[in-house]
Order: structure tokens, then sequence, then C-alpha cells
């Protein structure tokens, strides 16, 4: 499964332009696609100002094929476009990046434009700044931009830690701190996100504007876009008429955002101030009469107590008998600190501390299979938010939808075995992206819809002492726990079988066939989906449906065929006993005992594995299969495979595809990944637990 969160990809509507070979030939074009190695350029001409975007990481992958970031909003007002379009999330720390910006400026393309504007959000902030140095009077709109990730030039940022340690962080252009030579910079953020307002700090001078945004977190151009003003901004900038008193009459509407109160409850605990709040509250309360946080929050807030100090409570729920690695323990602890992964600690340490400091052992995550969170440690005088009320520990909350079901529902079986609901299930943010897990948990709002949870679900980037915590054992996860403990499983299935019922046919084919590139999947997936619909089974595309559509298709299947990977195991919770699974592997030495045994343990399943692997592709940046890689498989072998184990009648004939339309499919398939490499022998492959 993969480790971070993908974006689904959209459909393009956008056509190409005509391909040129080389920079040389830009100049005069009304509009090109030109190929640079690890980035490609799309440019299109409708008026004397240019904006050059850079992708940021959610962008990377979105649409399908690729287009510039900005695309349709230039396109709406009129303004000429160069899209520098990344093929991989290397934060454009790599050689063609400039080589292609300076081919096309020694071309003569940018001299032929009144205005320049370099612009980028995040990651494509950092490229705007740092690459914009190439073309003399080049204007920049930056949104939340880093200045660079090398943590020698700013040690205070620790959120990107892969992009970090992955690229090269030294050499030319690896710090946009030296954008600021006079050139007109604006720069928008949040100031309350405290590396947002390092980088800009560090970015200010001389024609640096700063558009502050408080509460919008770091993804605020998401949040601008919400309140209805980051059209005019955008479009002001690019235009050159950019209405700032309109704007910020504008943002007076974020006070009637669910996000926004939800950001300045957040900021008004972290420091402490609890009367401001409840005065904060009050107003939002008063103003906004039809919306619930409010009040919910005015309620809590009412019924706040002085943090008193209990005895630690353990229990053990002997529910169907738990065996080893599950016991059934739920402690209660008291002053309990909840302690998320901190900048200056080991990577990936957090969890639970005993109120005298010593560690909470059952508060351990397993991020794989062998690899377990370290114990956090506390600086001294480390500054500590004391949280009232009853809390549940959650573990931490991981966005990607596999992750998710293995490792963030794994202790919500506790609230099966509580006399009354806690106040609210706390997460720790994975990697301490706490803003991010903030809107992730947005995505999963179904999900816990279906479990019937409507306690609140929170996140926090700081130390909490809370007052009570209950801390479940992990009752699911990687390895061995895969199998579910009693308590866990009786949660899961129990719950979402009553939250819908089945609904479609008996034979389900569960495709990964429109995902994006970037998630890897088999080469030619299309060939199982047609001769699969000529037997009668449904093609379903798991990620274009709600969860209980999902969970419907999978209660009513008697039959379901799918490659390994997430959807299975959804289907696992839900599966009636008797369900027969064919799961196609989709890369060598796939984690298939893990399925294996989640669906015998959930619903005395045992899936049939198929694993007809040709040889496995992989990026060519790359020198092992990982998440990413793509199966060449024997489609012969295959469906004969599947009529033996009465998947299919034993006088079915599919249509296959001779070698030559393998290699369009493999060609086709690099066109949207990049140049893909066949694993040689003696290199690594993945284990699931290195996903």
């Amino acid at each position: 499964m993969k480790d971070a969160d993908a974006p689904i990809a959209r459909p393009s509507l956008a056509k190409r332009p005509p391909l040129i070979a080389k920079a040389a030939l830009a100049k005069g074009k009304k509009a090109f696609f030109l190929r640079g190695g690890l980035v490609d350029a799309w440019f299109e001409k409708r008026s004397d100002t240019l904006v050059v975007t850079f992708d940021n990481l959610s962008s990377v992958g979105e649409y399908d094929p690729p287009q510039p970031w900005l695309y349709a909003r230039a396109a709406k007002i009129g303004v000429s476009l160069l899209g520098i379009m990344a093929s991989r999330k290397d934060w454009y720390r790599n050689d063609d990046t400039p080589a292609l910006i300076s081919a096309l400026r020694d071309a003569g393309l940018f001299a032929g434009f009144r205005r320049v504007i370099f612009a980028g959000a995040s990651m494509g902030g950092f490229a705007a700044l740092a690459y914009a140095r190439l073309v003399p009077g080049a204007e920049v709109l930056a949104f939340s931009p880093q200045s660079t990730l090398s943590r020698k030039a700013a040690p205070f940022e620790g959120r990107y830690r892969y992009g970090s340690r992955k690229w090269d962080w030294t050499g030319p252009f690896h710090d946009a701190a030296g954008a600021a030579d006079g050139r007109r910079i604006v720069l928008v953020y949040d100031p309350q996100v405290p590396e947002d307002r390092a980088h800009a700090m560090r970015i200010d001078g001389a024609g640096v504007q700063h558009i502050r945004v408080p509460l919008m977190g770091h993804r605020a151009i998401r949040a601008l876009k919400t309140l209805g003003v980051l059209d005019q901004l955008i479009e002001g900038e690019l235009r050159g008429d950019f209405d700032a008193p309109a704007f910020w009459r504008g943002f007076r509407a974020r006070r009637g955002d669910v996000a926004w109160q939800r950001a300045l409850v957040g900021a008004a605990l972290q420091r402490g101030h609890l009367a401001l709040l409840r005065r904060a509250v009050d107003a939002m309360r008063r103003a906004y009469p039809d919306l619930g946080f409010p009040r919910r929050e005015a309620k809590r807030l009412a019924e706040g107590r002085p943090m008193q100090h209990a005895p630690d409570q353990t229990r053990t729920i002997t529910l169907g008998n738990p065996a080893p690695p599950f016991d059934g323990t739920l402690l209660t602890l008291s002053r309990a600190l909840l302690v998320p992964e901190r900048a200056h600690d080991q990577s990936l340490a957090s969890g639970v501390l005993h109120a005298g400091g010593r560690y909470c052992t059952l508060s351990q995550a397993w991020i794989r299979a062998r690899k377990p969170t370290p114990p956090p440690e506390l600086r001294p005088g480390e500054p500590v938010l004391d949280l009232p009320g009853t809390h549940l520990f959650a573990g931490h909350f991981r966005g990607h939808f596999g992750h998710f079901l293995v490792e963030s529902t794994a202790r919500l079986w506790a609230l099966d075995h509580l006399d009354t609901p806690p106040d609210s299930i706390l997460y720790l943010p994975y990697r301490g992206a706490a803003g991010a897990n903030l809107r992730a948990m947005g995505g999963h709002e179904g999900f816990f819809r279906l479990l019937g949870i409507d306690t609140p679900i929170r996140t926090h980037p700081t130390v909490l002492r809370v007052e009570r915590l209950i801390v479940p054992e992990l009752g699911f996860g990687w390895s061995e726990r895969y199998a579910g403990s009693p308590a866990y499983r009786a949660f899961m299935q129990g719950r979402l079988r009553a939250a819908t019922r089945p609904e479609g046919g008996e034979r389900l084919y569960v495709s990964r066939a429109k995902l994006n590139a970037q998630r890897g999947g088999i080469l030619g997936e299309t060939v199982i989906e047609e001769n699969l619909a000529r037997a009668g089974y449904e093609v379903f595309h798991p990620e274009k449906h709600p969860v209980e559509v999902q969970i419907a298709r999978y209660r009513a299947a008697r039959q379901i065929v799918a490659l390994d990977g997430s959807a299975l195991h959804l289907a696992a919770f839900v599966a009636e006993p008797g369900t027969r699974v064919g799961m196609v592997l989709r890369r060598s030495r796939a984690n298939a005992e893990d399925y294996i045994l989640q669906f015998r343990s959930f619903c005395d399943v045992t899936p049939d594995v198929i694993d007809v692997i040709r040889r496995d592709w992989i990026s060519d940046d790359a020198a092992r299969v990982d998440f990413r890689s793509v199966g060449e498989v024997d489609f012969a072998a295959l469906f004969r495979d599947l009529a033996e184990r009465g998947y299919l009648p034993p006088a079915f004939r599919p249509d296959l595809p001779d070698e030559g339309a393998v290699t369009a499919m493999l060609h086709a398939f690099q066109d949207k990944r990049g140049a893909m490499r066949p694993l040689r022998p003696g290199e690594r492959h993945l284990d699931a637990e290195d996903e």
C-alpha cells in the first residue's frame, strides 16, 4: 500500500498542443508542448502577459493526461500560459528544470511578453521563487511557499522529511531566499503556521508583498477558494488590477466557515486562552445560530471541569477469548501526555506518556510490520496544553485509504465497551502534519458515519495533557494483527453490516484501471475488464463510489476477482461466508498472506491467489519493486487459471492481446508515468512492510 496520499486522477479537459522537438523552435509559436526529461513545458499564447506555473505535491498526477496547474484559470482570463509540469514529486530539484527554462529564455520566448509571472503553491511556490531569477524582470506569485528544504538553511522546517532526505538541497537554486532581489514578489500565507511564516521571513526584502491570511492553514489556497475570494486574488494579480479592499471585504466571510472556526478554536486551545475562547465561541453562536459547531463548542466549554487526578485503570475485554498478539487490554490513564511527532525528536517518535513521563507501551504503533514507532521524549520546558474531559486515543491518522483501514481504525473497537461516549477521538498527526491530517479526516467522514461515530474527531500538533485518556490495544494492523482481535472484528463487522444492505450482482471485478498511473497496477487491465464483462461480471471502480456503495457491492457478490489492494481489505470486513475471492497479484512477492489471514479470520474465506506475473516494471529511478511498480501478466495463464478455479466457464475463450499490443500498453503507461524498466535479476523485491 502507498505510504502517502496520492490524488485520484481526473480526466483532463485540455487538449495538448503540438509537440516540438527542441526549445529553439519555440519562438513565434502560438502553442507547443516540449518534453524536457523530468519536466515538460506546455505553452499557449493568448495575450502579452505570461504566467509560468509549477505543480505542487497535490497537482502532480491530478489529471490524466496531465495538464498545467492553473490551466483553466489562465484560459478564463485570457492570459498566456507556460506550464512547467513535473513527472515526479521531487520539488523540481533536478537539472532538467533550469535547463528547460533557460533554453526557452535563450530561444526568445519570454522576450515577447510585457509581463511574466512565475506562480505556484507550496512545492510549486518554491520552484516559482527559485527559478524566476532565470528570467530578468519576472514577477512571482507564491502561495504558502517553502524557501528551501535544506535543514542547514531552514532548521525550522520538519514537515517534508522525505523530500528533504530524498533530493539534493545543495548547489544552484536550492534556496529561494535569494529571490528577493528587487523583483516584485507576492507571498500569500498563513502567519500562524510557524514554518510558513519563517519561510516568508527568509524571502522578505525589497519588492516583496506579504498577503497574510491567518487561520487558513498551509493549504491557504484551498481555504481562500472555499471563501470565494481566490479568483479575485489570482486573476487580479495576473491582470495587474488586484482590488485589495474588495478582497479583504470578502475575506470576512471566513467567520462563518466551520473550518476557520475549528482552526480558531484549535489556536485558542493551543495557547491556553480559554476565557477568550469562550467569548469567541459565544460570538460565533450568536452570529451563526444555524451552525452546529459553535453550539457544540459552547456546550463543551460550559461543561468543562478543572482537570483532576484519578488512579489509572486497566480493563480486559474477554469477548471471543482473544489470543496473542491480542489480549483485550483497555487502559484509562489520568493526566496522560499525548505526544505527536516533533522536529527535534526521533523520526516517528510519538505516542502516550503516563503522568509521570513513563512511556505507555500500549500506545506504540507499527508503521510497517517490523517498524514500531519509537517512544517520544519531552524537552525540559516544552509547552504542554491541558485538555479536560475524557478522550479516546485512536493512534495515527493515515489519509491513504488502505493505511487508514489498517492503522487508523485499529483502536476504535473500544467504542463498543465504554459506558458513555468520549468527549472526542484523538488522533496523532502522521509525520506531525496536523493540518493535512485534519483535511484528510474530512475525506473519511462517510466511513466514520457508517460506523455510527458522531463523536468529534480531532488531532493536535502539540503535546496535550489529557484529563482522562482511554488507550485501547491495537485490534488490527500489520503482520499477525491482520487477523483482527475478536472485539475489533465484532465492532467492524457489526457496524458496517448494520449500516448497509447487499446490492449488486453476484459477479464482481474490482478494477484499478482508472486510478492514477503513479499508484501502480498491471499493464492492460482493460483486457481483464473486457473479458470478465463478457462473462457476466460487473466491472467496478471503487474510487468512483461512496464507501457505502462499495460495501453494498462486496456484500452482494458471490464471486469477487480483484488485484491485490485496499479494496480487498474493505471487502474482507463485510464479505459473506462462502464468497469466492480470486486475488490477482499485481507485483511479485506481494503480501498475499496478509490478505489470506484477514479473509479467513473475518469471514472464513480463503482467497485464491493467482500469480501470473511475467515481469515487474519499475520506475527508471527505482532499484526495486515498490507501490508504483507495474506488473506484466500472462493473460492466457490468468484466464486459464480463472476457468480452472471456477470463476469462468470452462468453454470461455478470452480475447487476448499479442506481444505487440502488450508493448504498446507499456509505451502508453510510460507516457503517463515516465521511463520504466524491467526488474533485473538480483534486485530487491518489496516486502509488504516496506510500503
